[in-house]
Parts: structure tokens; sequence; C-alpha cells
């Protein structure tokens, strides 16, 4: 047999590609070897299959797929093959910006962990002006977390970052009873278009000045002493009552967590 053909085993140790590599490229008709020994049936590899393979590892080298690297081979016209490098330069572009979302959405998520952390502690009642913001929020109800699941499906689906916060529309009356009341849920993102949401869905937490404090909720109920005590020395009434989550934990702690708790205050 000619000296320019070579065993796939040869072949693997000169480039460091493993056989099983050498395999399913063989397999999926990437690289063929170019000579079959008619009476033991073994495969050998030509210098022409190790140009190939040099082209193989290159593109592979730059995460180009196994079907544009296939096309590649089968030119002869390197201007083309530049023009066909340069377009999946653009798809190469386009996941790095998709990448570097990911991972600012990865930090985003560590600070907060860290905010909700630094915030679990008990925090004195401090008035606040809050502007007016719109939120997407589910259908008043006991199902409030399924009904907000259904209304925000669409925007979570569409969304190309995980950045969103929760929060609860309270029931003002069940406070001094130490029970926390949640009659609807809502959701804050960093999507402000609410085009295709439906009106039902849209929720408008208003503008105005807010007595704001963190508070534990542990089993649905939580002292809300402080801030009852704080309306009551000042004279002053909420007629509105939201309870924000500090921060976005993939892990739900249903039965111990601590939110925001914001009485919109009455003129």
């Amino acid at each position: 047999m000619a000296s320019t053909y070579y065993r796939i085993g040869e072949v693997s140790r000169a480039t460091g590609i493993s056989k099983d590599t050498l395999h399913f490229y063989d397999r999926i008709g990437l690289l063929v070897p170019d000579h079959i020994d008619p009476e033991n049936q073994y495969r050998y590899y030509s210098l022409r299959n190790l140009w190939q393979l040099d082209i193989i590892t290159t593109c592979r080298k730059l995460d180009i797929p196994l079907d544009l690297v296939r096309q590649i081979l089968a030119l002869h016209d390197n201007a083309r093959i530049v023009e066909l490098l340069m377009e999946y330069r653009q798809e190469a572009l386009r996941r790095s910006d998709y990448y570097r979302r990911v991972a600012d959405d990865i930090l985003w998520y560590s600070e907060e962990s860290r905010r909700i952390e630094s915030l679990k502690g008990p925090s004195p009642v401090l008035l606040k002006q809050l502007p007016q913001e719109m939120v997407l929020a589910g259908a008043p109800g006991k199902a409030y977390h399924a009904n907000l699941q259904a209304a925000a499906r669409e925007q979570l689906r569409s969304s190309p970052t995980i950045r969103r916060r929760y929060g609860y529309v309270l029931n003002p009356a069940a406070l001094p009873q130490v029970r926390v009341v949640k009659e609807r849920e809502y959701m804050k993102s960093v999507q402000t278009d609410f085009d295709r949401v439906p009106p039902e869905n849209r929720y408008l937490l208003p503008a105005g000045s807010y007595a704001v404090c963190t508070v534990r909720i542990r089993d649905e109920k939580a002292d809300f002493t402080p801030l009852l005590n704080w309306l009551e020395r000042s004279g002053r009434q909420a007629d509105l009552v939201y309870a924000e989550e500090l921060g976005l934990q993939l892990f739900p702690y249903l039965d111990d967590y601590t939110c925001e708790v914001r009485a919109h205050l009455l003129p």
C-alpha cells in the first residue's frame, strides 16, 4: 500500500482528534476515508483526507455548524468560502450579543440574591414619593399565581432577559389580624410595551406618597405593627397596600420570605 495512506489510529495520534470523532465524521459522510482495502475492509485516510480534516478542525474552532462545514468542503473557490464565513460572522455577532445578555442576567441575579440577603432584616417605616407604574397583573382571585402565569405567558416566552420582580396587591383590612391576604399578583419586567396585553391584565400602581418598610412573611402571616403604628401616629390612611418581593429567586421560598410593603397614602 502506498505510504500516503494512514490508519485511523495514526490519524488520531497525529491530529489529536479522537477515533470516536473520526468515526462520527465518517458515519455522517463529512470525512470518508479515501481508500478501503478490498481484502480486509480496513479504511485508510489519504493526504487529501488530512487536508479536509484540517479544514474541518479550523471550522469547528470557529464553532461553524457541521452543515456549513460540509458546504465549505464542497467548494474549491476561496472567494465563495470567504463569503460564507462572513455570513456566519454575522450569526456569530448575534450569538455574542445573546451570550453577553446571558452573562449580564447571571450577574444581575447574583446581585439580586445579595440584595435579598442584605434587606431581610426589619427596617424602619419610611415616607417615599413613588412614580406611577404600569405592571402586568393576573386576574383577582384565589388562584392569583396561576392567573398571573397565564397572563404573563407570552411576555415571559418572548422576553430576551430573565429580569423581573413579583408583587402582590394586599387586602388592607387583613393587616391588623397579622394575615397576608393576596388579592392579586403582578409582575414588573424590563418590557414596558403593554400594547398586546389585554386591558384586564394591565394594572396601574399609582404615583404618590407611600409608607414603606420590609416585612417578613411566614406561612402567609406577618407582623404589620410597625406600619400600622406609623399610620396611627402620623394620622395618615392607606387605601392600597402592595408587597413586593425583594428580588428574583428561582427557588421560591413560599413559606418564609421578605417583601417590601408599600402603603399608598391618601392625600
